[in-house]
């Protein structure tokens, strides 16, 4: 074995990096490499006994640097370039967006996985089919960027930082480049058809030799011209993966298109040594246009499926009208709002960022985000959100959140996460399709024996070329991320934002759906319905805002709004927040609480009987009690109400209707939760079919939502998307209610920023997704069991298999873009 230089890569003989080297045991020997894919490489090499491939290796080597691998690579590793498509995420993992140039086929997807997660470094990831979209995590003090790009480009696919401009401006230049081969490989199967057509009447009428040499001829010069120019994608993705010892659909293809060619180029140049005399230049110039076709139309698709997103992103406008400290008006553009910029916008304007109403009021179209169609008032105070539509008034907004930051942002990010993430039934497909090619293959070549057995050279070929073209492994790979894509795209649209695609696969199962009350059933907008003070009004208030206003709370929160016209005091001490309970403090030496009637009762505090009966009664209006108490008396209490979502009562209905279970869980008292649930059932015997679960502390939401499943339920939980995050954690599907300062509820696998009457959007399209799905691998899986026996039995014609291989991956696309009539209906 060759030693490697101390200075210079083991596997690739290139200089070693001065920072970064990767050092391996090797043959009981510590070796340095220059990246973790050349030391992965080595070990794959050894493990599989190959390692007398370094006996014969040359010092100086030049397979590390492929012509598929920018020769900047190094550049990305720059914090500068970085900044721009790369983030860091909360557990400290690098996570990238990188646009892979040369993918084909679903066996491209599994190439490109597969190597990748050989790195050790690599934590995460997983490439959009529809958008040739590689979503990258990883150690960032384990590895360099760079070594990722020129990973890929050792097997064959260029990576480049991902952005939509970016990306349009390939895809234009690849549907253009597949437009012209298409175009070309059109007009050779237009003249070798038309010849075909001569010499099959010859066939019929007769025709002298000299003739039938001619059209022979004049058929396989152009086709050869289609295979050369038309058809190089094939054999340059066939080559690239039987490299790397691996399978894809353009092996078939290319297999299929030697083996035809050849046979008819020996009849045309050898006539005299075959009793044959037909030729298939026709089959092969039709197949390969055929699958240009179905590749440019799958193009057009993708197109289509990631346009949910450009739209969003196309809602910005490029520039902005900046208001300057001495009140001057400034068109500046987009990229140079900061946080803080005070802007201009009138009436008929998109809102550039996302910021919160400093002067003016207006309505605004917010249907892009929300799907709700109604404009919705904004005034000083409210928030407003990049990319929706200013309708009637002026407004001064000051930009709270801008670039990566912005709702627009997040929902973008998260449909593409979606369209990336994969069901079962996808993985299942995935580890399907490379053996699938490998079955298809041997299939050809027992076709081919079997046949050249008993009827000679000329059947056996034509069968066995047969059954390399109408295979479609393509179509069972396409089957499930094109409806994902789709339906994630679609959901956009409709104001439910599905952060997991597997959430498509799992809510058409959920038979109990929960739901958290405040700020869920509830419109979340707490105000003080009652307040009585039991000492001196002026010094509780003043203590009760006081402690109030520490506390992040909702409830807190109403409160403080409340008592805005009481003083804030100094000295306060000790001060805490207890979960699910309060807050208490020490003011002028002595401990206030404030927080629920449980708490009062576990510190063994009683309220008098009137005090009691009034509390009470705001209970059964549905109301929150707040009450203040020291270690032995009650000193006074609040009731907070909140107003049911209009469209709370006809979704909690209907899904009793459909036989769903559902629960409501909350930290209030039974009374209020009881009374909550008589306003959702109002008009109906429904309410016994209501679960109340009530006087649950945050913490143990979760527990509950696991006793349910270990009832043998298939639970749904609908919360807010904070204080619910365990539960919706828990939960086998979690669906957080979209608000404008938390449209990325971290713990949930769908978001409903159209409101809570979407939960009835979400499950229809969890229903037409997965349906689409079952239907798109019942028709591939149905194509080729019914087709390939019939190829190998001899009774398909070459020119039907070209027809019918594209078109069953066309169906299956096709299938999957009518999920949008699907849901209009």
């Amino acid at each position: 074995m060759c030693s490697s230089k101390s200075n210079a890569c083991f596997h690739c003989g290139l200089e070693l990096p001065v920072v970064g080297t990767v050092r391996l045991e090797v043959a009981s020997k510590e070796e340095s490499f220059c990246c973790s894919g050349c030391a992965q490489v080595c070990k794959i090499i050894h493990e599989t006994g190959l390692s007398s491939f370094y006996d014969n290796a040359p010092d100086k080597r030049s397979w590390a640097t492929p012509e598929q691998a920018p020769k900047d690579a190094i550049i990305f590793d720059h914090i500068e370039i970085q900044a721009d498509f790369v983030r860091q995420r909360v557990d400290g993992l690098y996570q990238a967006r990188l646009l892979i140039e040369g993918i084909h086929c679903p066996a491209c997807i599994w190439l490109i996985e597969r190597t990748l997660e050989q790195i050790p470094a690599v934590k995460h990831c997983e490439v959009n089919f529809t958008r040739h979209c590689l979503t990258l995590r990883w150690q960032p003090d384990e590895m360099k960027l760079s070594e990722v790009i020129l990973a890929l480009g050792r097997i064959g696919y260029q990576a480049v930082p991902y952005q939509d401009d970016v990306e349009q401006k390939n895809n234009k230049e690849q549907r253009q480049d597949l437009m012209f081969r298409m175009a070309f490989a059109g007009f050779v199967f237009a003249n070798v058809m038309t010849a075909a057509v001569c010499l099959y009447a010859g066939d019929f009428f007769g025709i002298e030799d000299r003739f039938r040499a001619v059209f022979q001829w004049y058929s396989m010069v152009l086709t050869f011209a289609s295979i050369v120019y038309s058809g190089r994608s094939f054999f340059v993705s066939a080559w690239r993966v039987l490299k790397q010892r691996r399978l894809n659909m353009d092996i078939p293809i290319v297999l299929g298109i030697c083996a035809s060619f050849t046979w008819s180029s020996w009849v045309t140049l050898l006539p005299y040594q075959t009793a044959v005399q037909h030729v298939y230049f026709d089959s092969v110039s039709m197949f390969i246009f055929l699958i240009l076709v179905g590749r440019f139309l799958e193009s057009s698709a993708r197109e289509i499926a990631g346009s949910a997103t450009r739209h969003l992103l196309g809602l910005l406008p490029r520039s902005a009208l900046r208001i300057e400290e001495n009140q001057d008006e400034t068109i500046i553009p987009l990229r140079s709002v900061c946080k803080n910029d005070v802007l201009s916008i009138k009436p008929g304007e998109r809102i550039p960022v996302d910021g919160d109403v400093i002067f003016g009021d207006s309505d605004v179209d917010e249907a892009m985000v929300s799907g709700e169609s109604r404009p919705m008032s904004k005034t000083v105070g409210d928030q407003v959100i990049g990319g929706t539509l200013n309708l009637s008034g002026h407004m001064y907004v000051r930009a709270t959140h801008i670039g990566h930051q912005s709702v627009l942002s997040q929902i973008v990010e998260l449909v593409e996460q979606a369209q990336t993430s994969k069901v079962k039934i996808q993985r299942l497909a995935d580890r399907i399709v490379p053996w699938f090619v490998a079955a298809v293959l041997v299939l050809a070549t027992i076709t081919l024996a079997f046949w050249w057995w008993n009827t000679g050279i000329a059947f056996a070929v034509m069968a066995a070329v047969t059954v390399l073209i109408i295979t479609c492994p393509c179509a069972l790979g396409m089957a499930t991320p094109m409806a994902i894509a789709i339906g994630a795209g679609l959901g956009g649209k409709l104001g439910v934002l599905i952060k997991k695609s597997s959430s498509l696969e799992q809510l058409i199962d959920v038979n109990h759906f929960v739901f958290d009350k405040t700020g869920t059933l509830t419109e979340g907008k707490l105000e003080v319905q009652h307040a009585q003070a039991l000492i001196d009004e002026s010094c509780l208030w003043s203590i009760v805002r006081t402690l109030e206003n520490s506390s992040e709370h909702v409830l807190a929160q109403a409160i403080v709004k409340h008592l805005k016209d009481y003083p804030l005091l100094e000295h306060v001490a000790e001060f805490s927040n207890v979960a699910g309970r309060g807050v208490q403090a020490t003011v002028h030496n002595k401990t206030w609480y404030i927080g629920s009637i449980g708490w009062m009762e576990a510190h063994h505090v009683q309220a008098d009987e009137v005090t009691q009966e009034a509390m009470q009664a705001q209970e059964m209006k549905g109301h929150t009690i707040v009450v203040i108490f020291d270690g032995q008396h009650v000193l006074g209490w609040l009731a907070l109400g909140d107003q049911l979502r209009t469209e709370a009562q006809s979704v909690i209905q209907s899904l009793l209707a459909a036989g769903k279970g559902v629960s409501i869980l909350t930290g209030d008292r039974r009374t209020a939760a009881e009374a909550i649930v008589s306003q959702l059932v109002a008009g109906h015997e429904s309410q016994q079919n209501i679960q109340v679960i009530a006087e649950v502390l945050p913490a143990d939401k979760a527990h509950e939502i696991k006793q349910m499943q270990q009832q043998g339920l298939n639970v749904a939980m609908v919360g807010d998307g904070v204080n619910d995050a365990p539960a919706l954690t828990q939960a086998h599907v979690g669906i957080a209610m979209g608000q404008a300062t938390d449209v990325s509820a971290q713990a949930a696998d769908m978001v409903l920023l159209g409101g809570l009457s979407h939960v009835h959007v979400a499950i229809r399209l969890s229903e037409q997704t997965m349906r689409t799905i079952k239907q798109n691998l019942g028709v591939s899986l149905g194509y080729n069991v019914l087709a390939v026996p019939l190829a190998m039995a001899g009774m398909i014609h070459p020119l039907f298999a070209a027809i019918a291989m594209p078109a069953s991956s066309l169906l299956v696309i096709g299938n999957a873009l009518w999920i949008r009539r699907r849901m209009a209906q």
